[in-house]
């Protein structure tokens, strides 16, 4: 999925940023713009009217590529991009606006979108497509992923040789959920590579002891947040845990660990969550400064100049300058400022971050136009002389902290094409890491100029070491669910990222499908939360076959909402109302809600319930988790959870007469039932709604199937 994010990316510059253009007269391509035009047309069924078309040509040293686009306000967008020399189409986006309500249950299932995926393709590449293989998605995503909101199905196809998958070739189709147009397609795909012998390849364990022996998992503290549901005032906890820090492939020809490209130094703070800070208004901003806790402006800015490595000069202008406060800290705030500085075509900017409390230089950037233009030529320092730079600086404005960090080499960084070399410094404890605790610095290596400068530090407790688990059984965790298997990839020497595309192939053994971390006290694979993932696993139920809701079961067991215990989902039981909560928060849509599947069943409730409570689906006074749920209470939960609460208590505007037991639903659940009725999701049995009747988990699945259907 990243690698199509990355295309979607690359696609929209290509077709909205200039595109370097050769006169199409004087084009030395094979395929000429006539000839791009009809192969467009002609594959992908364009039609000849109701659009504005518009073309481009691009040349590099290894592509020579059309990019055509037919355009309309009514009939929507199409790009298309034709190779200039094969005449292959690379990629082809459609997009034509469309108001129409959709469900959450697409009208098509994956399995015939991926029809239309497969005979789309054996049309466009035909001869490539029968060397590719369907890449299976994880769908753990923390959230229930199946039906997070999308409007397509992705279809992932990777091309196979020797048996063995190569990522670096690949086919990328999106195919529409509910009129099963494909969305998208995007073909990477090279020649002329050499692909190793998988005869010569080492052993898979003999790979795994090798990757063990270059230390890929590490025992450090992690830093977690327990705000899962938006409650962006929580505070921050450490865990001890195993975590990858040194996943290279392992060469499967030569045994050897391959480290690839480094792109520059990591600016921002390490294992900490994403920035929540609330800018303040001009009025509590004022509230603030008089506030004897945090310092000044000016006084925050005479300590930001003291503490610079360079002087910020008089024809520098201050241009922003903001207090934020942090709310996972309720005591803390940091001053932010920028200053710039323009003459002729040359760009100058500062940027200064100072602790608002302790009066602390938190980070600084420097961006100089006339030092970038010393990129490409022999650096003037070595690493060595740099790293020296910058441990005397930070001894002169951090030497008590400093003292308690411990350098960590990224051998590969040095030899880079960047203008300069990051230097990274990471607290201990009882020799186990902090990353989250930790000075990043970076310097020009062609001026010596220390150009960024970042500390992230806590207060944090930090749990002891006691109890934890050895490596050997953190690496089993690893293995038992990650992908340790051997690939064909596109290698980059680290002193090549900035080359052209490269044609050395490599045959190695890496680790794929593990992102999160093992915790060190149980084990237990876990997310970035502390969770413990669960993969959310379609269930085969073995007590379904032949009940009359064994379609909509299953159907809720594949979107990841259905589950039961020991393979059973028992659809003849009385559902209870901590169940019917989880299926009903777990089918809200949009789905804005994290909601980490856990392996506490009853704190899987309680967030659960948490949600609903929030939501108003539920108040307080309705939780009774262990109560049967009646038709009449369902239908109340249902509205609310479609924000129709509102109209539904406008009960005098309903008549039921189309219920034979009308007068014995409540007054208060009138406008329910009816508004249920309308949008088919509850329709009663034979004429009667039946309201103090208990629902089986059965009807609730067949229910829940058609609440999903519903079209807004």
């Amino acid at each position: 999925m990243r690698k199509f994010l990355s295309f979607l990316l690359v696609s929209l510059l290509i077709f909205t940023v200039a595109i370097p253009s050769i006169g199409f007269a004087q084009t030395n391509s094979k395929i000429e713009l006539k000839q791009a035009i009809e192969i467009a047309k002609e594959k992908l069924n364009i039609p000849s009217s109701g659009y504005n078309f518009n073309s481009n040509y691009y040349e590099n040293d290894s592509n020579k590529t059309w990019y055509l686009t037919w355009s309309s306000s009514t009939n929507g967008n199409i790009n298309v991009s034709v190779d200039a020399d094969t005449g292959e189409i690379i990629s082809y986006n459609f997009y034509k606006p469309d108001n129409t309500p959709v469900s959450i249950i697409p009208k098509h299932t994956r399995e015939e979108a991926k029809e239309v995926a497969v005979n789309f393709l054996n049309k466009i590449v035909p001869e490539k497509f029968k060397e590719t293989k369907e890449q299976e998605t994880d769908d753990y995503a923390g959230l229930n992923p199946k039906i997070a909101y999308s409007t397509a199905y992705s279809f992932n196809f990777i091309r196979i040789v020797n048996g063995i998958p190569f990522q670096g070739n690949q086919i990328t189709v999106e195919v529409n959920k509910n009129t099963l147009d494909v969305q998208s397609y995007y073909l990477t795909w090279g020649s002329d590579y050499n692909f190793p012998d998988p005869k010569l390849a080492i052993s898979k364990d003999r790979a795994i002891q090798i990757y063990k022996d270059n230390n890929s998992l590490n025992l450090q503290y992690n830093l977690v947040y327990t705000d899962v549901y938006g409650n962006n005032e929580s505070t921050p906890q450490a865990i001890l845990v195993y975590s990858l820090v040194n996943n290279q492939p392992v060469d499967a020809i030569t045994g050897k660990i391959l480290y690839q490209g480094y792109y520059g130094p990591y600016i921002g703070r390490m294992g900490s969550k994403s920035d929540n800070s609330q800018v303040l208004s001009p009025q509590e901003q004022k509230a603030v400064d008089d506030v004897s806790m945090y310092i000044s402006k000016d006084k925050a800015i005479e300590l930001a100049k003291e503490k610079l490595p360079f002087t910020i000069g008089s024809e520098y202008s201050l241009t922003s300058s903001n207090l934020y406060k942090d709310n996972s800290n309720s005591n803390s705030a940091t001053w932010n400022f920028s200053w710039t500085y323009n003459e002729g075509n040359n760009y100058n900017y500062i940027s200064a971050a100072v602790d608002a409390t302790t009066g602390e230089l938190k980070s600084f950037y420097r961006n100089d136009s006339n030092e970038n233009n010393a990129q490409g030529k022999t650096p003037k320092y070595t690493k060595d002389q740099l790293k020296s730079i910058a441990e005397d600086y930070l001894n002169k404005i951090q030497p008590e902290k400093f003292k308690q960090m411990e350098y960590q080499d990224v051998p590969i960084s040095v030899y880079d094409n960047s203008p300069y070399t990051s230097f990274n410094y990471i607290y201990k404890v009882n020799g186990i890491p902090c990353p989250f605790d930790s000075i990043n610095i970076g310097i020009n290596k062609y001026t010596g100029d220390i150009i960024t400068y970042n500390l992230s530090w806590t207060d944090v407790k930090l749990p002891d070491n006691k109890n934890i688990i050895g490596l050997d059984d953190a690496y089993k965790t690893l293995f038992n669910n990650g992908d340790f298997q051997l690939s064909y990839i596109i290698y980059y020497a680290p002193d090549k990222v900035y080359q052209p595309p490269s044609k050395d192939i490599r045959l190695v053994y890496q680790l794929t499908n593990f992102n999160g971390l093992i915790d060190a006290n149980s084990g237990a694979y876990i997310d970035y939360s502390g969770k413990p993932i669960l993969k959310n696993e379609n269930t085969q139920f073995t007590d379904i076959a032949g009940n009359w809701a064994e379609k909509d079961i299953l159907l809720l067991s594949k979107y990841g909402i259905a589950d039961g215990k020991n393979g059973k989902y028992m659809p003849n039981d009385y559902i209870l109302q901590k169940d019917f909560i989880k299926m009903l928060v777990k089918s809200l849509q949009p789905n804005n809600v994290i909601i980490p599947l856990t392996s506490n069943e009853d704190e899987n409730y309680d967030n659960y319930y948490n949600v609903a409570i929030n939501s108003k689906i539920i108040t307080e006074n309705e939780k009774k988790p262990d109560s049967k749920v009646t038709r009449q209470d369902a239908a109340k939960f249902i509205v609310r959870s479609l924000n129709l609460k509102y109209i539904a208590d406008l009960n005098s505007i309903y008549t039921l007469d189309y219920y034979k037991d009308a007068d014995k639903i409540e007054d208060s659940s009138k406008g329910y039932v009816a508004i249920l009725y309308g949008l088919n999701i509850m329709t009663g049995i034979n004429g009667y709604f039946n309201p103090d009747e208990n629902l089986t988990r059965a009807q609730v699945a067949s229910i829940l199937v058609r609440y999903l259907r519903v079209e807004k």
